[in-house]
């Protein structure tokens, strides 16, 4: 199956799936963490905020999709990046094989298939985004964020279908 197939049949799932979402952010001294839960009703409606009880509670309901060359706000870049309401997330705890600029054809297939799988991965339900520890950004001005759902990375998920590394403080070579 090529890879824009994967891609149409990856974003069909996630919108076949009806769910939207609701986004939370707690409001605290340290950095902020998200937590994603999916609506009782799908709805189009755009974001909005409203404050309760010293928190921020941040309503969108859309699931995330590929992101495109034109819209990125609120989608799936490739295995390890996504954006989330705007803001560009690298999943800090794994890495995985490039989609944009692959070495050989095995890091492209596997990339795919990453980059595909955390797409099921993030519309499968709540999750929260947790900061990483000792940085915010990387050298790409990306968030450095652990997704996490019922106390669990959804990056060690990826590590655990051989579709990511731990991260290991520096990229190498998937050829």
């Amino acid at each position: 199956m090529s890879f824009g197939k994967i891609v149409a049949l990856s974003t069909l799932a996630a919108f076949s799936a009806g769910a939207g979402y609701n986004y939370y952010s707690e409001k605290s001294s340290r950095s902020p963490t998200f937590v994603a839960e999916r609506s009782s009703s799908p709805s189009f409606s755009m974001p909005r905020t409203t404050t309760i009880s010293g928190s921020t509670k941040l309503s969108a309901f859309r699931p995330y999709t590929l992101c495109s060359r034109s819209v990125r706000t609120h989608c799936v870049v490739d295995g390890d990046t996504l954006w989330h309401e705007g803001i560009k997330i690298r999943v800090a705890d794994i890495d995985t094989p490039e989609v944009s600029s692959p070495k050989c054809q095995s890091e492209a297939t596997l990339g795919a298939r990453a980059t595909t799988r955390l797409l099921e991965l993030v519309n499968a339900g709540p999750f929260e985004v947790k900061a990483w520890q000792g940085r915010d950004e990387d050298k790409y001005g990306r968030k450095l964020r652990v997704l996490v759902r019922d106390g669990r990375s959804l990056g060690d998920v990826l590590v655990s279908e051989g579709l990511a590394r731990t991260w290991a403080g520096r990229r190498q070579p998937w050829c």
